[in-house]
């Protein structure tokens, strides 16, 4: 067979055997989104590949996707060997070995926590994402224990952290942030039936007034945000 012919029957595995993911073929191949000069030293990226009802082909990434990938489909970046990442890069250096608006979907889960500039990590998680791509972030809430047990957490974040990433400046103070805009987000709680179901309750009442008044009561586990990007 031609290699044009490999390439459309296994655009994938072709990445894999030449070891680079920047082989543009037209044909579909998510590798086309990694930036020229990046290699992928074990691509696991696996078929069939995901798309939109209209039959087009999506990037999703999982962005320090760890030893599990959110879902299997995903195009997962680490800086660990050990992890289940198809690419390796440090994430604390910018930019990513990806091009510009490429992502259909971005998962950070418990990611944001370990960066040193969260806004910096967020402005790269914007550029790499399509227009109206959506952003699934799970970050431990400041009241969890697992937030400051981990020495690697550099941040402590609350439900209303996310607002800095709507706007770029506020009324005593500019961040040029900006460039998402919050579909929903949520407290999540453990399983204890009392404790965590007191918390539970007072947060659906009023997510401020139990932050101020109950969060280091009652703790809360993780907050869930889901992001829409704005362009």
């Amino acid at each position: 067979l031609a290699r044009t012919s490999l390439c459309s029957l296994f655009p994938l595995w072709w990445a894999r055997i030449t070891g680079f993911g920047v082989r543009d073929t037209g044909l579909g191949s998510r590798n086309r989104y990694v930036m020229r000069g990046s290699r992928i030293p074990e691509s696991r990226i696996p078929n069939p590949e995901p798309r939109t009802p209209k039959g087009v082909l999506m990037l999703i990434l999982d962005i320090g996707c760890g030893k599990k990938k959110q879902l299997p489909t995903a195009v997962g970046l680490d800086r660990q060997p050990g992890s289940d990442a198809d690419i390796l890069c440090e994430l604390a250096h910018f930019p990513w070995p990806l091009r510009d608006s490429c992502a259909d979907q971005i998962y950070l889960s418990h990611f944001i926590e370990h960066q040193a500039d969260t806004l910096r990590a967020m402005a790269e998680v914007h550029r790499v994402a399509k227009p109206g791509a959506e952003v699934m972030v799970v970050t431990p809430h400041y009241s969890c224990m697992d937030s400051y047990t981990d020495p690697t957490h550099l941040v402590h974040l609350g439900f209303h952290s996310f607002d800095y990433l709507t706007q770029g400046s506020f009324e005593n103070f500019t961040y040029n942030a900006g460039g998402f805009r919050i579909i929903d987000r949520r407290l999540t709680f453990g399983h204890n039936f009392l404790l965590d179901n007191l918390g539970r309750l007072i947060a659906a009442i009023s997510v401020d007034f139990y932050e101020k008044h109950f969060a280091w009561i009652f703790p809360a586990r993780n907050i869930h945000c889901r992001l829409a990007v704005v362009k």
